[in-house]
């Protein structure tokens, strides 16, 4: 449903709708992603920076799922034009990705 509520850039409900859930249930990181992603594909800059910032609030042990929303906020960020920004934010998050590169194998 928050996806759905995201497609159509109605984000005021979807948050509603997140909150309402939360009430009753531990935080979501899918929801959150979702809205994040929304907002991104809406280039909403202040809105994926207040979703993004409640993530890293939530779910502060979650190092390898918040790389979605670095990877999510840097490219809000380039679709605005603010390719410094989304270039310096992406750097500056780089510890999140680092366990994502493993060993290469040498080249034969």
């Amino acid at each position: 449903m928050v996806d759905c509520l995201n497609c159509l850039f109605r984000f005021d409900e979807a948050q509603n709708l997140i909150y309402e859930y939360e009430k009753s249930n531990k935080p979501s990181f899918f929801m959150n992603t979702s809205l994040l992603s929304g907002a991104r594909n809406n280039r909403n800059r202040n809105l994926s920076e207040m979703i993004y910032r409640r993530m890293k609030f939530l779910f502060p042990d979650e190092k390898q799922d918040l790389v979605s929303g670095v990877v999510l906020l840097s490219n809000m960020y380039a679709s605005v034009g603010e390719h410094e920004l989304a270039k310096s934010f992406y750097l500056f998050n780089k510890e999140l990705l680092l366990p994502l590169i493993g060993p290469s194998l040498p080249s034969m």
